[in-house]
């Protein structure tokens, strides 16, 4: 998680909201229904693939997303997992220094 935290908050978002999506916990972010409902199809499609149902497509397009962008999405979340298992096979680690659950960081000594 690391590294995608450090990607959202280059990319300008809160930190209560990098926050909410590590700890899967979106009711503490400010994200619109919209993206809320992309992130619980891509948590299903990341750990449960094999339970992706057309009713979770169908209830992107209700939430307002186009095919064109659920299969990015789709391809997206794919291609990572694909880099997750092969970081895992070959023991990359993550960044020091990199997100940590908010309990965990709190209880690091505060930086020079």
């Amino acid at each position: 998680m690391g590294s995608h935290a450090r990607f959202l908050q280059l990319q300008g978002q809160d930190k209560t909201d990098v926050d909410g999506v590590a700890t899967l916990d979106l009711a503490k972010t400010k994200l619109t229904e919209k993206e809320r409902a992309l992130l619980e199809y891509v948590k299903v499609l990341t750990l449960e693939p094999a339970n992706v149902r057309d009713t979770h497509v169908a209830g992107l397009r209700a939430a307002g997303w186009k095919d064109e962008e659920i299969f990015e999405a789709s391809f997206t979340t794919s291609l990572f997992a694909f880099f997750n298992r092969m970081a895992d096979a070959y023991g990359l680690d993550y960044p020091q220094g990199g997100w940590l659950p908010p309990a965990a960081a709190a209880s690091l000594p505060a930086a020079p």
